[in-house]
């Protein structure tokens, strides 16, 4: 039993480093993103472009002593969530979003499966709660199921448009929140310690190689959460200085914080189109038979 099930683990090894990504699901992940930021980048020129936007309240000029739906009301010009409510946007939205998040959807589901195979097979084990594999699979769970929550949440955005303040600004907070919990959920992950991979060492199988692209996604990382620093600055610098140029600053980090969603995703797609560099393992099965037939089964 003990060598029948060694030889089942070799199998599923060499399957795992025969199979390689499909670079459909690269495809796939590219078309989504690219989608995603043309339509994100496309109405919100058109939408500066038109300047087609209503006077601001009378009483944003007292906005420091507002309450904050009225004060949120203030803040509304030049933000991507205003642009939206222009022409058709909100069903170009609709009809774009829901194909995208769908994709997205599909794509890290398979991404995931792929990485936590990948850790089952090779993750060093160690022995305790700290288990470095273990911790990166819980880290795995909970991005998986962020992203889950966030996807398919940025198309509340359609009904709960900004003419539905109070619904909008607690979808908004929701999309948010997973997205960047997913984003820190996956970056901190201990994947090189799981992989046994130190930062001189050269990658020796697809979880080394894995590893290795993880660790440059950190910065990125880091800057997403850098920016949603940066957005509330410039909000308060907004709210002080009152000026068209900082509300345009304003809107201008707002939007970015939302591309760099998507070019975070968009990276991950070395991970679809990444085939196996090493060896594969050969596949025991013929092994197998021919010991059989030789010993008579």
């Amino acid at each position: 039993v003990p060598s029948l099930l060694s030889i089942m683990s070799q199998h599923a090894v060499g399957k795992a480093e025969n199979q390689g990504a499909s670079t459909w699901w690269g495809a796939f992940r590219l078309l989504a993103c690219l989608t995603n930021i043309f339509m994100i980048i496309g109405m919100y020129l058109e939408y500066l472009w038109a300047a087609d936007w209503p006077e601001l309240p009378a009483h944003c000029e007292y906005r420091s002593t507002l309450a904050w739906l009225d004060l949120a009301d203030c803040f509304h010009r030049y933000t991507f969530s205003h642009a939206m409510l222009r022409g058709q946007n909100l069903t170009i939205f609709a009809f774009v979003g829901a194909l995208v998040a769908a994709c997205l959807t599909m794509v890290e589901h398979q991404r995931v499966r792929r990485l936590t195979s990948l850790l089952k097979l090779y993750a060093v084990k160690a022995s305790g709660a700290e288990d470095p594999a273990q911790q990166c699979l819980k880290h795995l769970s909970v991005y998986s199921r962020l992203m889950d929550l966030a996807f398919p949440g940025v198309l509340l955005l359609v009904p709960f448009n900004l003419e539905r303040p109070v619904m909008h600004y607690g979808c908004t907070l929701l999309v948010v929140s997973a997205m960047v919990g997913g984003v820190v959920a996956y970056a901190t992950m201990p994947l090189a310690a799981a992989a046994g991979l130190s930062d001189q060492e050269e990658p020796t199988n697809e979880l080394h190689d894995w590893a290795k692209r993880h660790q440059s996604l950190k910065w990125k990382a880091g800057a997403i959460i850098a920016l949603h620093f940066v957005l509330p600055a410039t909000a308060a610098v907004h709210h002080f200085a009152w000026l068209d140029a900082t509300g345009r600053l304003f809107g201008l980090c707002e939007v970015s914080a939302i591309l760099s969603y998507q070019i975070f995703l968009a990276t991950f797609v070395a991970d679809d189109f990444a085939a196996p560099k090493f060896a594969p393992v050969p596949s025991p099965t013929r092994k197998v038979a021919a010991s059989l037939i030789a010993g008579g089964l």
